[in-house]
């Protein structure tokens, strides 16, 4: 097991940067980065939620040194368990779709996210980014199952908000809300069979969707859904 974490507090605002995680398992290789302040990892409950299982590989960043310190970038870990996850999160920071991390100097305040992983080969990438806003993001997440590929970007200074609940296997869903809009997505997926959605709302006015997809059949399902 590896365990890295790096923590630059930035001197010149009071706010501090905060990791709370509890890991139990194999063969973890996390890596934490902090630059700035008001970064906040933490568990949703400090009683019984943490990081369990083996193989899990976690690479979580954040950079902030604009704005409010009272503007906090959260990432809120509840509960990944399982093996063979690979997740990549991050606020204030961008990631490529090969997970490669590079610093927005743009971002600033009111991220938050939830995370809640139980299953097995999960790719989880998160990115969120204000473009020099204070305005924020909410992300919830709630997977159960295997085999899922999963990419959130969201992007600009509206209240942009997404909550995910998949409960089957073999999945690939991408979602990416950009620009100034108010966006709002609340999708769910169940079924026992492969399901692709990609929702992506961009534009400078609101947009909002809701998607709920029961799936049985022997084919999968498969959704698309843009909005300009």
């Amino acid at each position: 097991m590896r365990l890295l974490i790096l923590l630059l507090p930035f001197y010149l605002y009071t706010a501090d940067n905060e990791i709370t995680i509890e890991q139990s398992g194999d063969n973890l290789n996390l890596n934490i980065e902090q630059v700035g302040y008001s970064n906040v990892i933490r568990r949703w409950r400090s009683w019984d939620e943490g990081i369990v299982g083996d193989n899990n590989s976690l690479d979580i960043r954040q950079h902030k040194n604009k704005g409010s310190a009272s503007d906090q970038h959260i990432i809120e870990i509840r509960q990944i368990d399982g093996t063979g996850n690979n997740l990549a999160l991050g606020t204030g920071w961008n990631i490529g779709t090969n997970g490669t991390f590079t610093i927005d100097n743009s971002e600033y305040g009111d991220t938050f996210s939830h995370i809640n992983i139980t299953g097995d080969y999960n790719n989880i990438q998160m990115v969120q980014r204000t473009n020099s806003s204070s305005s924020g993001h909410r992300y919830w997440l709630h997977v159960e199952g295997d085999s899922n590929d999963i990419r959130t970007v969201q992007r600009g200074g509206g209240g942009h908000y997404i909550n995910l609940d998949i409960f089957n296997d073999s999945n690939d869903v991408v979602l990416s809300q950009t620009n100034t809009g108010s966006h709002t997505a609340d999708v769910r997926l169940y079924g026992t069979q492969p399901t692709d959605i990609s929702l992506i709302q961009n534009g400078w006015n609101n947009k909002s969707y809701s998607v709920t997809n029961y799936c049985y059949t022997s084919g999968g399902c498969s959704i698309s859904v843009t909005q300009e």
